[in-house]
């Protein structure tokens, strides 16, 4: 090629390529970017037991002298980022949320917990269903959370002295919390009232807070299985979702199962809710902590929950009971946790769309298999600030 001739040529591949990269934009899907967050804080004031009394195993309540924080509540302080666009009949996002909380009582923030969150994506339409990947909240026991009204308070305090990322609400009183796990899950619209899911997730490890359960890894031989069949009508609900994954043990492997119901129904400015559950090494507040003895083998669990709502102008009252049951394995003592149940009572009120006051009345007993208790009574006081 000669340098006329490649004279003649450069403009014309730079016309080229630039025509190209107009056309590549062009192209590109318009993404629409959300960010909203929440952030709270409660004075807590706890009367702990003073009784002497052991019940091991328990969901962290306090012992000896009265305690206090000023921490979360049963929601995290959260700040949520996500993008979505349509490309080809497909709706797509993508979701990232940072959830640490605002609770630390170690000097220059030493203890702070920074990896609770959340990071997924969704892609999906009415016709074929929507996939999500990612790390998220879990299809097992997810209804029920989000019925509790402890979402906008505390609910049960958990070691208040230290106080965990979040208190527990009524997890442990009546439902097993669903957790943010590593899933691909595929949901899908069935007519148009039922909804299915189901979807595979990383095995949680066994870990232990009443020290007394099984530590260890999974074993990740195969993977998890949640899944979910929810009724929806025009007054509200009814939905069953299940839990399975395989744990890994010394003295042979065994299945982590839970299976629950929940209904809610919306009455005028009253909801009602209930739930029950039972599930076999699974954990009874948390997936798979103290779902086993030290040496592995499963423990039987069951619960049930139930509240009411009601809504006077921006003001809503609450209540609601819980109970779960623990059944004895393995090695276990007569002093292991056999019963745990929480009556909770609140007020919630609503200022400028965003900003809430809450105070709530908690009494939270748990009973050993011995016939001992220990009891925990918890008022609590709190701001929070959604936007």
């Amino acid at each position: 090629m000669t340098h006329k001739t490649t004279r003649l040529y450069l403009p014309a591949l730079v016309g080229a390529l630039l025509a190209t990269t107009a056309q590549a934009e062009t192209a590109a899907p318009a993404w629409d970017f959300d960010f909203h967050g929440y952030v709270n804080a409660h004075a807590v004031f706890a009367d702990c037991d003073d009784s002497g009394a052991v019940v091991a195993g328990n969901a962290l309540l306090c012992t000896g002298e009265d305690a206090t924080s000023v921490s979360n509540g049963y929601s995290p302080a959260s700040f949520q980022f996500s993008a979505s666009t349509q490309r080809e009949g497909f709706d797509i996002k993508a979701v990232l949320a940072i959830e640490p909380g605002t609770t630390d009582n170690s000097a220059f923030n030493g203890n702070g917990d920074n990896r609770a969150y959340r990071a997924f994506f969704t892609v999906g339409n009415a016709d074929m269903g929507t996939i999500k990947v990612g790390r998220d909240y879990g299809v097992f026991g997810i209804d029920v959370v989000l019925e509790d009204m402890a979402l906008g308070g505390v609910g049960a305090p958990a070691a208040i002295r230290s106080p965990l990322n979040t208190t527990l609400g009524a997890a442990g009183y009546g439902y097993v919390f669903a957790d943010r796990l590593s899933q691909i899950t595929y949901s899908r619209q069935l007519g148009a009232n039922l909804q299915a899911d189901i979807g595979i997730f990383q095995p949680l490890d066994p870990v232990s807070f009443g020290g007394n359960g099984y530590v260890a890894d999974s074993g990740s031989e195969r993977p998890g299985i949640h899944g979910r069949l929810r009724y929806n009508h025009e007054q509200g609900y009814i939905s069953s979702t299940f839990y399975s994954q395989d744990v890994a043990t010394p003295n042979g492997d065994y299945t982590a199962r839970g299976i629950d119901v929940t209904a809610a129904l919306q009455l005028g400015a009253t909801r009602l809710a209930a739930s029950a559950f039972d599930g076999q090494g699974f954990g009874y507040y948390g997936l798979l902590i103290d779902g086993a003895d030290i040496n592995g083998t499963p423990r039987d669990t069951s619960g049930w929950f139930t509240q009411a709502t009601h809504t006077i102008g921006a003001t809503k009252f609450g209540i609601n009971y819980g109970v779960s049951k623990i059944d004895l394995a393995g090695v276990d003592a007569l002093v292991q946790v056999e019963q745990q149940s929480k009556l909770s009572a609140g007020v919630w009120h609503t200022l400028w769309s965003m900003f809430t006051v809450s105070g709530e009345i908690s009494r939270m007993e748990a009973e050993s298999h011995a016939g001992d208790s220990i009891e925990n009574t918890a008022f609590s006081v709190g701001l929070a600030l959604s936007f």
